[in-house]
């Protein structure tokens, strides 16, 4: 099985430190990323992604992040499950495995 994300986009918001009740740190840091094509207007499009850092990784991002850096991610896709009202619903996540820091 297959599970790869590989995305480059630039911070739009910064990480913020948090850490769960076992005191593992995380930070989730949200990314802008140009689609490669223009829509029916002429114009590219973008998406933004949340993405889920973990220990070192996430201490270092919010260490050296500015607003408007470029950030190289390799990671996987997690999902979760919710259940309302009799009912399942599945979210995802993009948790990083690896961030190159691709800005000055």
């Amino acid at each position: 099985m297959i599970n790869s994300v590989v995305l480059t986009g630039r911070v739009i918001e910064l990480p913020k430190m948090r850490e769960t009740a076992t005191g593992i740190k995380y930070a989730n840091i949200l990314l802008e990323i140009t689609r490669p094509f223009k829509n029916s207007s002429g114009i590219y499009d973008s998406d933004k992604v949340s993405v889920t850092l973990w220990k070192g990784i996430a201490e270092t991002a919010s260490d050296v992040c500015q607003i408007g850096d470029m950030l190289g991610i390799k990671g996987r896709i997690q999902t979760y499950s919710v259940e309302k009202e009799s009912q399942t619903y599945y979210n995802y996540e993009i948790i990083a495995e690896h961030v190159s820091f691709m800005s000055g």
